[in-house]
């Protein structure tokens, strides 16, 4: 191979890390979105808990057969399929007619990241060295990570100008168009053929016999949801808990940068997943200290208590308590995930498709906490991903997956 090859898919790492950027922005932005469509479309919680339905149902409807497609035909048409998904649920937002309208444009943005994460996550292990590959995946989730954490403050910048919400989409839909022809453009590896690797059917049936399968599958179920669960429902529960509102009142005189920074509530929701970007970019010595496993206990007690912190503090503890608990939930999906594949020798594909699909927890959750808000009040249904954080906890602790 020569020097020239050796720099095309580093060049491609890059693009990809833009990707995680630009969908990190794009999907975990909905947490502040979700009660500003509560409020304009005058929805139930419940309601408003659909939108996250519907970007996490496209998980479980697009992962496997885009696994079985990046299998045949390689990556390259998946994360570039991917990225039109994207954007072109992006673009379709700023003329959607109603709710309904962009509940649609929103499940097609969970399929473009459905896809893109499909196809990518193996990739990266192609653009290197095998052994720097949990490295670039970290490095590429972190950008993830700082997207997520870009969102809320972007969302901000655009409402403080006076300009409606839906504008952003235009601006993701701009992304997503850029990052669509770099991916176009750029060179990806042959297509490597690992059996081991692959999607099968056939073996879905064995696994979903297995005890260790079926107990990582529904932590994965209940992770999502609970970290979904937690972050869309941030700003809402500053509104009714504590009284403050989306947007902040700017003062006379203020500077650019302070008039165009989020409130407290949607400054939360920011930390919330900074501080998971941060935690998974800083955890490698952690886990090579004290062990995978123990970490994922560590991390899974602390994510449960500091969202005990935050339904039941005051308003300063709740900001605490909801950030914090971001930068627990760092390490859980990667831990619950890699010692369930780990556990297996064969099916590891087919069960990696299985872990994948499991996120429709992120769909199923959200919903039921509006559900609950409705009815019960929405602190009391913050207990919902309160429990699916004490069943990760309780896997941490008694389940059978292999780490060493």
């Amino acid at each position: 191979m020569s020097k020239n090859d050796n720099q095309k898919p580093n060049k491609l790492l890059w693009i990809l890390c833009a990707s995680y950027f630009a969908f990190g922005c794009i999907l975990n932005v909905v947490g502040v979105v979700i009660p500003i469509v509560i409020n304009q479309y005058h929805l139930s919680l419940f309601a408003g808990g659909l939108l996250a339905f519907a970007f996490y149902i496209s998980f479980g409807v697009f992962s496997v057969p885009a696994g079985m497609v990046a299998d045949r035909l390689g990556a390259k048409p998946v994360v570039i399929s991917g990225m039109l998904f994207m954007g072109i649920g992006c673009g379709a937002i700023p003329f959607a007619a109603g709710f309904k309208a962009i509940t649609v444009c929103a499940f097609f943005i969970g399929a473009g990241v459905a896809q893109l994460q499909t196809a990518g996550n193996p990739l990266i292990g192609l653009l290197d060295r095998p052994e720097h590959y949990h490295r670039n995946l970290t490095l590429t989730i972190g950008f993830c990570g700082i997207g997520a954490f870009s969102g809320p403050f972007f969302l901000s910048a655009i409402q403080a100008n006076g300009q409606p919400w839906q504008h952003i989409y235009g601006w993701f839909a701009l992304l997503c168009a850029i990052l669509a022809a770099f991916l176009a453009s750029a060179n990806f590896p042959a297509k490597v053929d690992k059996e081991a690797e692959k999607v099968r059917f056939a073996d879905i049936a064995k696994l979903l016999k297995h005890p260790v399968a079926i107990t990582y599958c529904l932590a994965i179920f209940f992770y999502v949801g609970a970290e979904v669960g937690t972050a869309s429902w941030i700003v809402k529960f500053f509104q009714q808990v504590h009284g403050l509102g989306i947007t902040r009142l700017a003062n006379v005189g203020e500077s650019l940068p302070m008039h165009n920074l989020p409130g407290l509530p949607v400054l939360t929701v920011s930390l919330f997943w900074g501080l998971q970007g941060l935690g998974r970019l800083t955890s490698a010595p952690g886990i090579r200290k004290i062990g995978a496993r123990s970490m994922l206990r560590l991390y899974a007690l602390g994510s449960t208590c500091c969202l005990l912190l935050a339904v039941f503090g005051q308003t300063s503890l709740t900001a605490v308590g909801f950030a914090a608990c971001g930068f627990f939930t760092s390490v859980l999906f990667t831990l619950l995930f890699s010692g369930a594949v780990n556990t297996f020798v064969e099916f590891r594909g087919t069960l990696s498709g299985l872990l994948v699909t499991a996120s429709i927890g992120g769909a199923v959750i959200p919903p039921l906490v509006g559900l609950t808000a409705d009815h019960l009040g929405i602190r009391i249904a913050m207990m919902v991903p309160l429990l699916c954080f004490l069943y990760v906890l309780a896997v941490s602790v008694f389940g059978r997956a292999k780490y060493e």
